[in-house]
């Protein structure tokens, strides 16, 4: 068995498909029960990563412990205990709802007289009970997504990854899944890919950022948060008109106590601070040039174009 607070460890992870890196020595911890959210650009390994979570994808070097399990030692029962929901799950159209999760109940050892109870449990916790009798191939991309989701849950895993979970789903949609995530939480061990930052920061414990392989930083979304922006982002629009000297007053910005950094998109400056009280004073250096002033919290989003440029 693992430790009592370690369900998942990533150790040393490397993996190459011909000349390109997906992983260079990748190493990670999930604690048991945590949502852990992994975030990164196209490419940056994050599926390669899952897939030897899930023991589909062997490693070229290096390790994954499962509840303290060697991937490389027990691969059936590590798979025994995972739920795997992927970007694009494939489904056998021509089942009805309930003949798949029945197929897959029996494919994973679900006992007999355990199943049906099972299956009517879990169609109701994806709001599809009036569906058990339908086809897959009549189903919508949305309820294609929430079958899975039961699908991936038939087994009563104690670890379930999502990869990419809402990923082209109408809004409606996303949030019945996301809900579904939140129901869960404290009761399993998850793993969420995502591209959306704001679903990380809405359901993830900590996130993880993914990038050419290896972990830039993990933490919680509000440690993150704080730790590349600080409290509050001082937006400031320039009128083009107006002759101003950019060097200088970057330079000048950057020099007050409570700035943590500057960026220039264009006419509007983007400066990070630590707190609101040099704001009046920064302002003045603009002079009459302002045509707008905003601040907001920092987001994820800010985070991840900071931690993969």
């Amino acid at each position: 068995m693992g430790s009592d607070n370690v369900m998942i460890k990533i150790d040393s992870l490397t993996k190459s498909f011909g000349t390109i890196k997906a992983l260079d020595n990748l190493n990670l911890e999930i604690k048991r029960g945590e949502l852990l959210g992994i975030i990164g650009p196209n490419g940056a390994g994050k599926t390669t990563a899952i897939r030897m979570t899930c023991c589909i994808l062997k490693p070229d070097s290096g390790d994954i412990t499962v509840d303290g399990m060697s991937i490389h030692d027990d691969p059936i029962k590590i798979k025994s205990m995972i739920g795997y929901l992927p970007e694009e799950p494939n489904l056998y159209e021509r089942f009805k709802a309930k003949d798949l999760l029945k197929y897959f109940a029996e494919l994973y050892g679900v006992p007999k007289n355990q199943i049906d109870g099972r299956i009517k449990e879990l169609l109701e916790l994806v709001g599809m009970t009036d569906r058990s009798d339908d086809r897959i191939n009549t189903f919508s991309k949305g309820l294609r997504q929430r079958i899975s989701v039961a699908r991936a849950l038939i087994h009563d895993p104690e670890i379930i990854i999502f990869d990419e979970p809402t990923m082209g789903l109408d809004p409606a949609t996303a949030t019945s899944i996301r809900n579904f995530i939140k129901e869960l939480k404290g009761r399993k061990t998850m793993i969420l890919c995502t591209h959306y930052m704001e679903e990380a920061d809405l359901l993830c414990d900590r996130v993880a950022i993914l990038n050419k392989g290896t972990i830039r930083d993990v933490g919680t979304p509000d440690y993150l948060k704080s730790k590349i922006h600080g409290d509050v982002i001082l937006k400031v629009k320039l009128d083009k008109s107006g002759y101003i000297n950019k060097d200088n007053i970057k330079d000048n910005i950057i020099n007050f106590d409570s700035v943590r950094g500057v960026q220039l998109d264009e006419n509007v400056y983007s400066i990070s601070l630590i707190h609101r009280n040099e704001i009046p004073a920064i302002l003045d250096i603009f002079g009459t040039n302002v045509l707008s002033v905003n601040t907001q919290e920092p987001t994820l989003n800010d985070v991840f174009i900071h931690s993969v440029k």
